[in-house]
């Protein structure tokens, strides 16, 4: 449970910041509000190395939030990049027919109405490397790779993932990201330079991350559809026993 917001001093400005749940908080799913409603996350995670030093509407944002979208069924990611961005991503799974596809070949009228185009396309990041090879393992809290059995870690600061860290799923990621011309990048932001600049926040990346996946459930269900109404193929009649005689 997230305690309650602490104030704290500036010297021009008295402001309140808000401590936000960090990790898996509890054994249970969590509400998460966003966009005017409120989601059932699987991961709330807050990662200071890629929060903004400045002050602005990332403040109480968190920088990782994972969930399964209730009308597509789809699971979703929001991430904070390490330019203070935040990018969306759903996950398809193996019989969905863009799953492999790179983001380069996503169809335009897939990637069309996604804001900037999609721009990733891989597979789960399972934090499974081994370490020989990878250096440290990945851990949870940045990876692109979705998580539906929730834990409780104790300690963000120490816990490293590890080869049994979560329950792996056959995903394959599409999605894009907010630092397109137009979007303002908050490690990059200057008051003096803005020049109309938006920062693409919580609730924009959401509404993107959620009409995506249904457009991604809208193709795999005209998928199935098409396959429900083959017919056979027209094939040629047996010979007849005496074909090619006289």
């Amino acid at each position: 449970m997230a305690r309650k917001p602490t104030k704290t001093r500036s010297s021009t400005k008295q402001m309140t910041k808000t401590d936000l749940p960090d990790g898996l908080v509890s054994l249970t799913p969590v509400t998460y509000a966003v966009a005017d409603t409120q989601i059932t996350a699987l991961q709330v995670w807050h990662n200071p190395g890629r929060k903004p030093s400045s002050h602005g509407p990332w403040d109480d944002e968190a920088d990782k939030v994972a969930w399964v979208d209730e009308k597509s069924g789809l699971g979703c990611i929001m991430l904070r990049q390490e330019n203070g961005t935040l990018s969306g991503y759903v996950g398809v799974g193996p019989d969905h027919p863009l799953f492999g596809f790179n983001a380069d070949a996503v169809p335009i009228d897939i990637a069309g109405p996604v804001h900037g185009g999609v721009t990733y396309g891989k597979a789960c990041e399972v934090n499974r490397f081994k370490q020989e090879e990878y250096g440290d393992p990945r851990t949870e809290r940045y990876t692109v790779c979705h998580v539906t059995v929730t834990r409780v870690v104790r300690n963000y600061r120490t816990v490293k993932a590890t080869k049994d860290e979560f329950e792996h799923e056959d995903l394959w990621w599409l999605g894009f990201d907010t630092d397109h011309v137009g979007d303002l990048v908050p490690k990059g932001y200057d008051h003096h330079a803005a020049k109309g600049d938006v920062y693409r926040d919580q609730a924009f990346v959401y509404r993107q991350v959620t009409a995506f996946a249904r457009r991604l459930r809208e193709l795999a269900d005209a998928k199935d559809s098409d396959t429900e109404g083959e017919t056979a193929p027209i094939q040629l009649p047996a010979p007849s026993s005496d074909q090619g005689h006289d």
